[in-house]
């Protein structure tokens, strides 16, 4: 499909493009729960049946089944080729776009090879220059700060950015000859202003280093942070063709397995908050690289945990840090908590002055946002009126309205009715109804698991792999690609099985773009705006894993029959006898399958 533009291009240009933006500009779409509908502008209807999901980025008819995400939607619509498509977004939402030639095709990817060398041997210039004369007071201050543990510096590749103007510079140009126009691209030199083009000098000067890694432990970019505080205290880099601000968490590509495990991750704004926390065992813990929480960042927790505790500082920007954080939070669907430290304290001096195991004890006392907001709403309310008590409940009713888990709004509803004292019936069923009809049509397209067989098993379970990495995990492990016999959910299948090995997240509108099928892109869209309730989606995959097994039994078991009988009416006893006694082990085994839970 692509033959000239790389893929984490095309990436960038889809998540920056919004598809509701884009539909609404030619179909008129009405707000219907969490989506949007409308008449569908490929078929003539009367009845909306074209779906719009801004969560995830796709559109799908249920009436003519068009579907796929941003690209698909205006490739069809002005039938306009692909790269046409990618040009005309990409100039829209201002991402630069290079004109690659045939020959040119793996440019972009040389390019990214070569500014990871350029960071890595960077990392082990600034590695080496810690222990020199000159860092000895960086080595003081990290003394001083308690991180004087050499494994843990060296885990993290803690380094110094010596005082020299060029120093980095030079080191890098002597031992690989890097050029400064490719060091500038990595973001470690700046072109002196008012001078000629060849003149540079080092961005991080007299700086404790922290290298910023992706998901894979790649060095993508640098955080220096000065000693005597007469810089601003952290100087990060700039936005590189390796580096975009808000996509990446400090520590994820350690905390990732620990967060799966516990089912929680822990968010703390500062690096050392969270080598602290990973020094001292508590590894589910990401920081937020100098940024304000976002939605790219939210989306990356939310493919290992649903389950957050936010511990930002407890001054103002600290605790508008928080408001954003959970707002970005919840509108994934996640489940948020707040944990507030002593005053003038943060996680890496509380966990250095009073240990761990205080730390975690506190811990067990954070308390939901929507609790804290309640509360700090109440305070600042005036519930001694009728209209005072409304003013209350309409700066809270939008929060409660972004809980999807109706459970959880319902208990909230009841915890704000007690603490805002509102006894008005009229009131409450106001707030209650308010709720119900934001709500009411996201039921449309979902539906209820009543029963499974062996025809849905297979597109149930490539629903749960898009609701859930964990799930999906648990897929992979227990179904065989060749245990689906749909080929066009297997084609599904086995690009979730090839992304989940390479460690990457399962999107339904990333998934589109790697698929070239037309009909495959719309069963992935339809996927994607049909919700289907699982009870309990766990013990449905372990069903499903179990109606695959069975069924492919059952064709094995039809298959030797039909063998036998061949056999018998061709007089071949011996042959029909050793197929007699295959279909008796495979009895046995269905019998096993059948006993099992």
């Amino acid at each position: 499909m692509n033959n000239h533009i790389p893929d984490h291009l095309i990436e960038e240009i889809r998540c920056q493009s919004d598809i509701l933006d884009t539909i609404s500009a030619n179909v008129l779409l009405k707000k219907s729960g969490q989506n949007y509908k409308g008449l569908c502008p490929f078929h003539s209807e009367k009845t909306p049946s074209f779906t719009v999901s801004p969560e995830k980025q796709i559109y799908h008819c249920f009436g003519c089944g068009a579907g796929g995400n941003v690209f698909r939607f205006i490739m069809e619509m002005e039938d306009l080729p692909f790269l046409d498509v990618v040009k005309k977004l990409a100039s829209q939402c201002g991402v630069s776009l290079p004109t690659f030639q045939p020959g040119q095709i793996n440019a972009k990817s040389r390019e990214r090879d070569l500014l990871l060398k350029i960071n890595q041997k960077a990392q082990t210039y600034f590695i080496h220059s810690l222990t020199s004369e000159g860092a000895k007071p960086a080595r003081d201050y990290l003394s001083l700060r308690g991180f004087n543990d050499k494994k843990l510096l060296a885990d993290y590749s803690i380094g110094w950015a010596s005082l020299g103007w060029a120093d980095t510079m030079n080191e890098l140009q002597k031992q690989q000859n890097f050029s400064k126009k490719d060091i500038s691209r990595a973001g470690l030199i700046k072109q002196k202003e008012g001078a000629d083009e060849n003149n540079f000098y080092d961005r991080f000067r007299g700086r404790i280093m922290f290298p910023l890694q992706d998901i894979h432990g790649n060095i993508i970019a640098f955080a220096g942070r000065i000693i005597d505080e007469t810089e601003p205290k952290y100087l990060n880099s700039p936005e590189t063709p390796l580096y975009v601000k808000g996509r990446h968490l400090f520590g994820f590509n350690r905390a990732k397995e620990a967060i799966r495990k516990k089912n929680r991750a822990l968010i703390v704004e500062g690096y050392l908050d969270q080598m602290r926390a990973h020094q001292n065992g508590i590894r589910n813990t990401v920081a937020t690289c100098g940024t304000a929480l976002t939605l790219e960042q939210a989306s990356l927790l939310k493919n290992h945990t649903k389950q957050v505790t936010l511990i930002f500082d407890s001054d103002s920007a600290g605790q508008a840090a928080t408001k954003k954080g959970f707002e970005v939070l919840l509108s994934q669907g996640m489940s948020i908590e707040v944990l507030s430290l002593p005053s003038g304290h943060d996680p890496d001096s509380f966990i250095h002055q009073f240990g761990p195991e205080k730390f975690l004890e506190k811990l067990k006392n954070a308390k939901p946002f929507v609790e804290i907001f309640i509360d700090d709403v109440i305070s600042d309310g005036d519930l001694s009126t009728p209209m005072g008590k409304v003013g209350v409940v309409n700066k809270v009713l939008p929060i409660l309205m972004k809980i999807e888990n109706t459970i959880e709004r319902t208990e909230w509803i009841s915890v704000l009715t007690e603490k805002a004292k509102i006894e008005d019936q009229a009131l409450l069923n106001e707030l209650k109804t308010a709720i119900r009809q934001d709500k009411a049509n996201i039921y449309e397209s979902r539906q209820k698991v009543d029963h499974l067989n062996k025809e849905n098993a297979e597109l149930y379970l490539v629903h749960l792999m898009f609701s859930d990495k964990e799930l999906a995990q648990t897929i992979k492990k227990k179904v065989q690609i060749e245990d689906f016999t749909d080929p066009d959910l297997r084609k599904i299948v086995e690009l979730c099985y090839r992304l989940l090995a390479e460690d990457c997240e399962l999107r339904i509108d990333s998934a589109i773009n790697q698929i070239d099928e037309p009909r495959i892109k719309n069963i992935l869209s339809e996927i994607g705006v049909t919700a289907i309730l699982f009870d309990n989606p766990k013990q449905t995959v372990y069903d499903c894993a179990k109606a695959l097994k069975k069924k492919s039994h059952n064709q094995q078991v039809e298959e030797l029959k039909k063998q036998r009988n061949e056999a018998i009416v061709a007089g071949e006893s011996e042959r029909s006898q050793k197929i007699q006694n295959e279909l008796e082990k495979l009895r046995l085994t269905q019998l096993r399958i059948s006993s099992q839970s």
